[in-house]
C-alpha cells in the first residue's frame, strides 16, 4: 500500500533532517531573506487563562496548537550555510541559486536554493539531489512582505530515492503549512498532510483561529472526517469534542 511506504518512509526523512540542521551554521549570504513567522508571537495571542491552566483538556487543547504551529525543524533546514557556493548558471526563474552538499555515511545530498522578491511577496525554493542522481523539489515557500501571511509546502516524496525504485511509483506526498492575519485582526493558520491519493483530500488536517480578542477554535481532521474540536473564550474558558465515528465525546475546562 502506498500510503504505508509515505509513513514508513518519513521516520527515515525526519532524522535526515535533523543531522543536516546540526552541521549548517548560522551565516547567511546577503541574498537570502529568512520567513519571518514565529510560533511563540503567535501562542503569545492566546489567552494567560487558557496557557497556564492545569486542567488536563486546556492542555490538550494547547499542545494541539502548538504541534500544528511547529514548523522548527523545517524553517531550521531552510538555512543557507557558510560553505554554500553561487552555482555557475541562475534558476530557471532568473534568481540566483545556491547549493552546498552534506556528507554522511559514504553517501552525499546536495541543495540547490533560490531565493527572490516579486512587488508583493518574497519566494523561497529548494530542490535536493541524492548522489549524482536527478533533483527533486524539496521546499516552495512564500511569505508577504509584512509578514501577514505566508505558505511553506514540503515535498517528502524525494524521501524515496533510498529506494531504487521509480518515483513515478510514488504518490507525491506533502506537509503544507498556510497563516495569515486578515482584516479584522484574526489569526488563521491552517496544517496540512496530504497526498494526491484520491481516496483522502488529507490524512491529517488542522484549521486554527485566534481571534483578536485572544478567543478562537480549532478544528482536527483525520482521513478527512473531524476527530477533535474545541472552542475558548477571552478568558481561556473552553470546550472540546472527540469525534469517533458515530460515538462523540465532550466536556469543558474552566480557569481560575
Amino acid at each position: 500500500m502506498k500510503t504505508k511506504k509515505y509513513l514508513n518512509g518519513l521516520t527515515g526523512l525526519l532524522v535526515l533532517s535533523i543531522v543536516a540542521v546540526g552541521c549548517k551554521k548560522e551565516v547567511v549570504p546577503a541574498e537570502f531573506e529568512s520567513i519571518s513567522f514565529d510560533a511563540a508571537e503567535v501562542l503569545e495571542k492566546l489567552p494567560v487563562g487558557l496557557t497556564s491552566s492545569n486542567d488536563a483538556s486546556a492542555k490538550e487543547c494547547v499542545g494541539f496548537i502548538e504541534s500544528a504551529l511547529d514548523m522548527t525543524l523545517f524553517i531550521d533546514n531552510m538555512k543557507v550555510p557558510e560553505d554554500a557556493q553561487k552555482s555557475a548558471k541562475k534558476s530557471t526563474s532568473g534568481a540566483d541559486e545556491w547549493h552546498w552538499s552534506w556528507h554522511f555515511g559514504g553517501e552525499s545530498f546536495t541543495f540547490y536554493w533560490t531565493y527572490d522578491e516579486d512587488a508583493s511577496r518574497k519566494n523561497w525554493s529548494m530542490d535536493i539531489q541524492f548522489g549524482a542522481g536527478p533533483r527533486y523539489d524539496y521546499v516552495d515557500a512564500w511569505e508577504s512582505k509584512d509578514g501577514g501571511e505566508g505558505e511553506v509546502m514540503y515535498n517528502f516524496t524525494w524521501a524515496y530515492i533510498y529506494s531504487g525504485e521509480s518515483m513515478e511509483d510514488y504518490e507525491a506526498l506533502f506537509w503544507k503549512y498556510t497563516w495569515e492575519l486578515d482584516n479584522s485582526g484574526a489569526y488563521k493558520f491552517n496544517w496540512f498532510y496530504e497526498s494526491e491519493d484520491l481516496e483522502y483530500n488529507y490524512y491529517l488536517h488542522y484549521d486554527i483561529t485566534i481571534n483578536p480578542d485572544g478567543s478562537g477554535t480549532i478544528d482536527y481532521y483525520s482521513m478527512d472526517a473531524l476527530f477533535y474540536q474545541s472552542e475558548w473564550d477571552v478568558l481561556g474558558k473552553g470546550s472540546w469534542t472527540y469525534y469517533l465515528g458515530d460515538f462523540e465525546q465532550s466536556g469543558i475546562w474552566t480557569v481560575g
